[in-house]
């Protein structure tokens, strides 16, 4: 298990907000929110650290591909 410093968690929690926030409520009950989370620290344990690709990350498999977000 990786350990990751106070920014980088940071990075996933907001990864995983994003992310939810995107998902339409209809699409919540199929794709839980800890499945999303585990796709996120996966992607984190390569070493990725970008935002936007551990969004994409969470996303995966869902109908939303490049989501637009400040």
């Amino acid at each position: 298990m990786s350990a990751y410093d106070p920014e980088m968690l940071n990075i996933m929690r907001n990864a995983l907000d994003q992310a939810w926030e995107l998902l339409p409520q209809a699409s919540k009950g199929n794709l839980p929110k800890i499945e999303m989370a585990d796709r996120i620290l996966r992607k984190a344990a390569t070493g990725e650290r970008d935002l936007a690709r551990l969004r994409a990350a969470a996303l995966a498999g869902t109908d939303i591909k490049h989501p637009a977000l400040p």
